[in-house]
């Protein structure tokens, strides 16, 4: 079994590790003899290529058409470099175009929110008046109806002590009317 190929040295002899690429397709047929009859020749014999040897010529293939591919592409027709340049550059315009719009649009919204929220204001505002009129007129209205009924108390009628206190109650709501005439007759 020593003999065998499995156990010879593979650094040595037909199984030795050869070039990647070398010995594909080759016949490891002795043709020197002129006998004619084909006898492998140990010192000449190429060995096929292997599954590794042949994955990694692919690869570095692949390698080389993609390195191709890239250099291809980084020498594109100036032509179609300025006519990606001319639509990346509409279309940034039309962006620009749209974000404007866009812009205009939103102040005018803003505009017409602030004049709604004015109204609004102003309509609040209103209300505020007239409720604090109304709220006065009805004051005023309590105090000329309170007048009334102690201008109407007959003093006669009451005792020393409410005869004084209403006297003097009597005395203010006419000195109330008579500001309240000069008020509505004015300077």
């Amino acid at each position: 079994m020593k003999d065998e190929p499995k156990w010879k040295d593979p650094k040595i002899g037909p199984y030795a590790k050869q070039p990647a690429g070398e010995g594909f397709g080759e016949d490891p047929i002795n043709l020197g003899d002129d006998n004619c009859s084909p006898t492998p020749s140990h010192a000449t014999e190429k060995r096929t290529m292997g599954r590794d040897s042949a994955k990694a010529a692919k690869k570095k293939s692949k390698f080389y058409s993609g390195f191709i591919i890239i250099v291809g592409v980084c020498f594109l027709d100036e032509r179609v470099v300025i006519a990606k340049y001319l639509n990346f550059s509409r279309r940034s315009c039309a962006k620009n175009d749209r974000f404007q719009q866009l812009a205009c649009i939103d102040e005018k919204r803003f505009e017409e929110m602030q004049s709604h929220n004015d109204s609004l204001l102003s309509i609040e505002q209103e209300k505020i008046r007239i409720m604090r009129e109304k709220h006065d007129m009805e004051k005023q209205e309590k105090e000329k109806q309170e007048d009334e009924r102690i201008l109407a108390i007959d003093l006669d009628a009451c005792t020393p002590a409410q005869r004084v206190y209403y006297q003097a109650l009597q005395e203010e709501s006419f000195e109330k009317i008579v500001a309240r005439r000069g008020q509505r007759q004015g300077p």
